[in-house]
């Protein structure tokens, strides 16, 4: 008889994750290497990225997903050196350039954040869908969005662009949803990316800045129903949800991983 500890075992798949080298990218691989996947680990930061391989026993390589022929590549050597695509991952991403008056947004800024959070997470899908579709065994693809897709407070230029991937998600769940694919967006909350326990919140980790938009992340976070910033992990764990057997008929869903952020 079938065991629900069956349903979580990703044991025989292969993921690959994006932006793996530190974060809540390296939290994500620990959990999917944990449930029993092998775990591709791609980065721009090529030494984070081997690191991670090495506490996950998996594999990785660098690469620039706003490149592109490389993000093509890169999807096609996973499936030479791993044998199979069955889950990808688009968690690579920046967060520079938030907050303070549209008008100090530089273009440099826009253009970088967008080609990274945006671009990226296209040809990552394009890429990984190619593969899949022509495999014929389905597959699984998460796309790390974003609270602030929803509940704005960032800067236009972070907030829009999760707010693209999790509409991006939507609209590529009812397209490869015939060729068995899943298609859905985690959504994370405050989560603590700096090493050692979370802290609590109210603990001064966040200081008012007197920028409206900044304050109201400050007060959201010092408010956080859960009382603690999420651990990295604890993001990974609901991916390994969304890339098992547990989320068979879930797919084009955005997912708060968020302690209670949405809720305030």
């Amino acid at each position: 008889m079938t065991k629900a500890a069956d349903w979580i075992d990703l044991s025989g798949k292969v993921a690959h994750v994006t932006g793996g080298a530190k974060g809540i990218g390296r939290g994500i691989s620990r959990a999917l290497a944990m449930a029993g996947a092998r775990v591709m680990i791609s980065d721009l930061d090529g030494e984070g990225a081997q690191q991670t391989a090495q506490e996950t026993d998996g594999e990785w390589m660098q690469l620039d997903v706003t490149d592109s022929s490389a993000v093509a590549a890169a999807m096609s050597e996973t499936v030479e050196r791993l044998g199979r695509l069955d889950i990808l991952v688009n968690n690579a991403g920046v967060y520079h350039g938030l907050g303070g008056p549209v008008g100090a947004i530089t273009d440099d800024v826009w253009k970088t954040l967008w080609s990274v959070n945006v671009d990226g997470v296209f040809y990552c899908c394009r890429a990984a869908a190619d593969l899949m579709v022509a495999a014929g065994n389905g597959g699984r693809i998460i796309n790390v969005s974003s609270t602030q897709a929803v509940s704005p407070g960032v800067g236009v230029t972070y907030d829009g662009a999760k707010a693209a991937v999790a509409q991006m998600t939507r609209t590529l769940a009812l397209e490869l949803a015939p060729h068995g694919i899943n298609v859905n967006a985690l959504a994370p909350g405050p989560t603590w990316v700096h090493g050692g326990e979370p802290p609590r919140t109210g603990d001064g980790e966040l200081k008012r800045t007197g920028e409206p938009l900044a304050d109201t992340v400050a007060d959201r976070i010092h408010r956080l129903p859960a009382g603690h910033w999420a651990d990295p992990l604890e993001q990974g764990k609901a991916v390994v949800f969304l890339a098992s057997e547990m989320s068979d008929f879930v797919t084009g869903a955005y997912l708060p991983v968020d302690g209670g952020w949405l809720t305030l």
